[in-house]
């Protein structure tokens, strides 16, 4: 059973590594390994909070594809391409993936490339402001790699957009539009682990609101992160973080 003070802090890490590019999953995967707690369901709900966040930022552009205008309906159409292959690859592979969750070399090696993949794109130029469909798919296939625990999904997605040569604003606008069908679908599919799950509601709602907040605040701060061209920063953070892993892993 999670207590109030691991909720808070799981809360707090989810908040702030949803959003920015170090892997949401993986640092509760790390919190969960020294707090010997192990809920992927819980992690579900906290990712789940997260996407709240999104929904109030980006309310306005919401709406705006929620019109069905001719131009909606092309966003929508890159939106699908984009998250069908990690969609596909989760659906069926979740349970190998699941697994690698609890093993600190996994995680290790697994930061180091996210944070490879980061830093790389400190390298990058934008020339373009219009996804095309083979953007949309690029950037669906790279973040098939942020299935794996340690990875980013928003640093590979971010990270692909600006490799297609996407302007900043784009990219991230891109990415966080695009992570709502899929937590949300990822939600659904583990909606009945999460209901026989028995964390007391206190604790959710307690959970709920911190992830929202702390996403809010978060999400606002990678943008400015970003126009001042200092993403490929988290780059460094990631292959850290690995590299302590896998020295932790060998003491």
């Amino acid at each position: 059973m999670i207590s109030l003070k691991e909720a808070v802090i799981l809360s707090v890490v989810q908040g702030i590594t949803e959003w920015f590019p170090v892997s949401s999953s993986g640092h509760l995967a790390i919190f969960q390994y020294f707090f010997d707690f192990q809920n992927l369901s819980y992690d579900i709900f906290l990712h789940f909070a997260s996407i709240f966040a999104i929904l109030f930022l980006f309310k306005r552009e919401i709406l705006k594809i929620m019109s069905f205008d001719e131009e909606s309906l092309k966003y929508i159409t890159l939106i699908i391409i984009g998250i069908i292959p990690a969609g596909v690859i989760g659906f069926y592979f979740s349970d190998f993936f699941e697994n690698l969750f609890y093993d600190i070399n996994y995680l290790g090696i697994f930061f180091i490339l996210s944070g490879l993949v980061i830093y790389s794109t400190k390298f990058t130029n934008e020339n373009k402001s219009t996804i095309s469909k083979i953007d949309a798919l690029f950037i669906g296939f790279l973040q098939v790699i942020a299935i794996l625990p340690g990875v980013s999904r928003s640093g590979m997605t971010i990270s692909a957009g600006l490799f297609s040569g996407l302007s900043k604003t784009t990219a991230i606008r891109f990415s966080f539009i695009m992570s709502i069908p899929l937590i949300l679908g990822a939600s659904v599919l583990k909606s009945k682990e999460f209901l026989l799950s028995e964390i007391n509601l206190n604790i959710l709602v307690i959970s709920f609101v911190i992830t929202f907040l702390v996403s809010i605040f978060t999400i606002k701060i990678l943008i400015k992160i970003m126009s001042n061209d200092k993403f490929y920063l988290f780059g460094i953070y990631n292959i850290l973080v690995g590299i302590i892993l896998l020295i932790y892993s060998l003491i």
